[in-house]
């Protein structure tokens, strides 16, 4: 079996680059050919269906650019994640759209769109923002990742503010969830089972990521975390994924954000535990069947 680990053509750090070893390690451990590939590597015409390579069994697509991935599936290639919950997962209120009704989630706002250079010269909607999730309240742009497009406003002054910082950026707007403030479960989900889980923490700031110096340590889930976990996959449509929970009151766990290429390497630290096994397991499975 053969086949593609796609990924940016731009981001060449450790810290993705460590991820890439362990997903082709793990393949070579289960006797499958596993060949990185940048999305730069494999442009071509559209036209062209990818004539000119020997396309593979199936790709694992470790990044966002959802148009590589469309095109991937035109030439009639099995994409995990496939192009569909990537795009869900990257845009934070497609996310919010797509798990509403289906899981709970903190309270939502979308802010209404705008475009480049208009802005937002009208700023009504945040004191519809004030009146039904009241301060502090989180603003996170549309797109972001490891937290660093999520921000904490404690008054009218600073949503303002915020808020004209991001120019024409689509974002929304949710209630600050107290009794979850720094602190997150990390939920590693495979083909609809719990792979491993990890309570984040930090002291020192409302978002409890690793890279914003957050710690971990292993955490075992309740029965309603599991539940509310594998139900936000299935509304997503993803084959894997890091689902993050917060707790909300009498620590009922809330949906904060899924992710479709979720960083794995700080939950193999904390548990022990290798998500790419399960991964390519999962894969080989899904194409025997």
């Amino acid at each position: 079996m053969r086949g593609w680990l796609v990924v940016n053509h731009y981001l060449d750090s450790k810290k993705f680059s460590e991820l890439y070893a362990m997903l082709c390690e793990s393949a070579t451990k289960l006797n499958v050919s596993l060949e990185i590939k940048t999305t730069g590597e494999i442009i071509c015409e559209v036209s062209s269906r990818f004539a000119m390579y020997s396309l593979p069994d199936f790709v694992i697509f470790w990044d966002k650019d959802i148009y590589v991935a469309q095109r991937l599936e035109n030439a009639g290639i099995k994409v995990f994640n496939s192009s569909k919950a990537i795009e869900l997962c990257d845009n934070k209120i497609l996310t919010a759209i797509n798990l509403e009704n289906k899981v709970k989630t903190p309270k939502t706002i979308i802010a209404p769109r705008t475009f480049e250079g208009i802005d937002y010269p009208k700023l009504d909607f945040l004191e519809y923002a004030r009146e039904t999730l009241h301060f502090p309240l989180v603003i996170k742009e549309a797109y972001g990742s490891f937290g660093k497009q999520v921000y904490l406003a404690n008054d009218m002054d600073e949503a303002i503010d915020i808020v004209k910082s991001l120019h024409h950026k689509e974002f929304l707007i949710q209630e600050f969830i107290a009794t979850s403030q720094g602190r997150d479960v990390r939920v590693n989900v495979v083909g609809q089972k719990i792979v491993s889980s990890m309570l984040r923490y930090n002291p020192d700031d409302f978002r409890s990521n690793i890279s914003n110096g957050g710690k971990m340590k292993p955490y075992q889930l309740n029965e309603q975390q599991k539940n509310i976990a594998l139900k936000a996959c299935e509304a997503l449509g993803l084959d894997f994924a890091g689902v993050d929970l917060l707790f909300g009151k009498n620590d009922e766990p809330l949906v904060c954000e899924v992710n479709s290429n979720p960083h794995f390497k700080s939950s193999y630290i904390c548990t022990g535990i290798d998500m790419s096994l399960y991964v390519i397991e999962y894969i080989i499975e899904k194409l025997k069947g």
